[in-house]
């Protein structure tokens, strides 16, 4: 490696008092021997400079260090990120005092000051831009806790007071092996690294330099034919009434950069459509009072609903569930008994089909009522999986189908004792503020709110053993109870995605509960 790999880089550190002197020394001098230039930012106020004052709490011996003075003239609200390779919010309270808002803040308003604090902004700002290289270190992820669908799913360590936090927000909490030196402690995913204390400042600066030079590629997605037989591959089931963009896009793009493989499936084997409004960053979500879909979000979307754009390509001739999975016959035919057998000799060759699948997702959206939920053949797929002893996870009203599913010997739900998330009452739509379904499409008028009320059908599904966690309030919700992964809504496709990889590579069995 050259001895100057970071030549022209620039390097954002935002600090403010309370920060800890000899970790600024080695942000400047490390950096610099790398060739790399540091800019020390923080909020201004609106004035040319600020002053701000290092810790003063005694060190391990009891000895008091003196005060030091650290002048700063960069206030990050005028920088362009795209200038820098690489962004570090300084250990120690500097972090707090950067949440700290002017604005009154109540029980209502919290979260959203929190997520609105400058810094905060800008670190949220810089974790959306993959090609730059964060750094958290010690209680630096207090700046992103209060923003779960940054921070969630993410890999991560960090000092023990902030651990509480830093879990609440769906992080997963990633400590290093046994015997790790203090100075070593550093754990890294994708693009953000972390570790639980200052000590570890130089091995955290060498972490983000290697990753700067050569940064970890994201897989791209792998076409069918050129997948090696013993990747993880997922089976998604979609409506064919309309699937929400998001919820299919959100955890196919995770499944993708995991390198997994992806098949296709709907109930007659015709290909799934999005709902239009689910395409449309200026949809205004009745219920939640604002729009629900990022522009970013909504070209991925497009992108994927039209046949002609290569993601498009992936959407045509899905699986036909209905010439995989027989037909149960009617109770009441006249040859029940012969019909019965016919089927359940074809369900067990059916079965023989999942064995290639690692795990199977079923697509949120309000077309599963129509055409899901009731099913009797995803209700043989889902019990199929669930037998073979692999993870079934779904998102918003597709854990309908999870509620429904059941053995027809017992009768009882597969979610019984389990907890699950999905699509709450307060996100329900009222009279006049919904749209109706059609074949294959979505028509531009109104609707009454949902046939099932999800929230109801769910409390009553888990039983007095197991819970519905609605989680209303909370920017996500996503719980897993092996081998169950349920996602509430729109907001929570990424995460749901995530914790199926969890789930599939790490061995996660409880999450979000």
């Amino acid at each position: 490696m050259s001895t100057r790999p970071l030549e022209g880089k620039k390097i954002a550190v935002l600090v403010e008092s309370q920060y800890i002197p000899g970790e600024i020394r080695l942000y400047q001098e490390r950096f610099a021997r790398y060739g790399a230039t540091v800019h020390l930012m923080s909020r201004l106020w609106g004035q040319p400079r600020q002053r701000f004052y290092s810790t003063v709490e005694p060190d391990d011996q009891g000895n008091v260090p003196p005060l030091e003075w650290l002048d700063v003239s960069i206030d990050f609200d005028n920088v362009n990120l795209d200038d820098y390779a690489a962004v570090i919010m300084v250990a120690n309270y500097t972090s707090v005092r950067l949440r700290y808002s002017e604005h009154e803040i109540n029980t209502g308003n919290a979260a959203q000051i929190a997520r609105e604090a400058p810094a905060a902004r800008f670190f949220r700002r810089a974790m959306q831009n993959r090609r730059i290289i964060k750094g958290a270190p010690c209680h630096a992820l207090w700046l992103l806790t209060p923003s779960p669908d940054i921070l969630a799913g993410r890999k991560v360590i960090c000092n023990p007071v902030v651990l509480a936090d830093v879990i609440n927000a769906g992080a997963l909490y990633t400590p290093c092996p046994p015997g790790t030196p203090d100075t070593q402690q550093v754990v890294v995913d994708g693009d953000l690294v972390t570790n639980p204390s200052w000590h570890a400042t130089e091995a955290l600066i060498d972490t983000i330099t290697d990753l700067i030079i050569k940064p970890r590629a994201q897989p791209e997605p792998v076409p069918l034919a050129e997948t090696a037989s013993d990747q993880r591959r997922i089976l998604i089931i979609l409506s064919e009434w309309g699937y929400w963009g998001e919820e299919l896009v959100g955890p196919l793009g995770v499944f993708d950069r995991a390198g997994y493989q992806v098949d296709f499936c709907t109930p007659a084997g015709r290909r799934p459509n999005a709902i239009p409004v689910s395409m449309e960053p200026d949809y205004f979500d009745p219920p939640l009072q604002r729009p629900v879909t990022t522009p970013a979000m909504a070209a991925r979307v497009r992108e994927i609903d039209d046949p002609g754009t290569v993601q498009g390509q992936r959407l045509e001739n899905p699986v036909n569930l209905s010439a995989w999975f027989p037909e149960r016959p009617y109770f009441a035919a006249p040859a029940f008994v012969r019909g019965l057998e016919t089927y359940n000799a074809a369900l067990d060759e059916a079965v023989r089909g999942i064995e290639k699948y690692d795990a199977l997702l079923i697509v949120g959206g309000s077309g599963p009522l129509v055409d899901l939920a009731n099913n009797q053949r995803v209700h043989d797929l889902i019990m199929a999986f669930l037998r073979a002893g692999k993870p079934v996870a779904a998102e918003c009203y597709g854990v309908t189908c999870l509620a429904f599913a059941r053995d027809m010997n017992e009768r009882r739900s597969i979610i019984w004792g389990k907890h699950v998330t999905g699509h709450c009452l307060e996100y329900d739509y009222k009279d006049g503020t919904g749209f109706v379904e059609a074949r294959g499409r979505f028509l531009n008028f109104n609707m009454g709110p949902p046939p099932y009320p999800l929230e109801f059908i769910l409390r009553d599904a888990t039983g007095p053993d197991g819970g519905y966690h609605g989680n209303f309030g909370k920017p996500t919700s996503v719980i897993v109870d092996y081998p169950f992964i349920t996602g509430r809504s729109t907001p929570d496709s990424i995460l749901t995605g995530q914790m199926v990889v969890e789930v599939l590579e790490n061995g996660l069995r409880r999450y979000g509960w």
